[in-house]
């Protein structure tokens, strides 16, 4: 059982992301971890209110969540995807990923964002399910990158 045990820790460290195991260490304030989530949009109307959703509900949720250092929403400019929006989210550490926005996300929402019944909320509602449509078919990736290695806004 003693071989087991110590088999089945050493495959469990050698299968974990190092970014996993570096979060144990003390050296967390010296990584950030950047999540990108890529999306493929069709040019023309799919695409504006793909991108209207963001502007009105994901970003300004990003820009209020305290978890987050940065958030950036990529379109393509040049190369072979030319459909690719890419959603590029900063964080301190991976804790961070799903820690909860709390009293700043509550409270934009809350002022922003239209009750069922009130104007707009359909329009809302019909954004989002447009958004959530595409967003579905995205695909994930989470980096690490060490701090002295990076240029970062002061």
């Amino acid at each position: 059982m003693k071989k087991l045990t110590v088999g089945l820790a050493v495959l469990a460290y050698m299968l974990v992301p190092q970014a996993l195991q570096a979060q144990d260490g003390d050296d967390e304030s010296e990584t950030v971890v950047v999540t990108t989530a890529t999306v493929h949009i069709p040019f023309g109307e799919d695409r504006a209110k793909f991108m209207e959703f963001i502007e009105r509900v994901t970003a300004p949720q990003a820009r209020n969540n305290p978890n987050i250092i940065a958030y950036h929403v990529l379109e393509h400019y040049y190369g072979a995807h030319a459909t690719e929006v890419v959603i590029v989210a900063v964080y301190p550490n991976l804790a961070a990923i799903e820690a909860p926005c709390g009293d700043p996300c509550s409270t934009w929402a809350d002022e922003n964002l239209p009750d069922e019944g009130e104007e707009g909320y359909e329009e809302l509602t019909e954004l989002g399910q447009h958004f959530f449509k595409h967003f579905a078919k995205h695909s994930d990736e989470i980096y690490q990158s060490d701090r002295s290695r990076s240029k970062m806004a002061q």
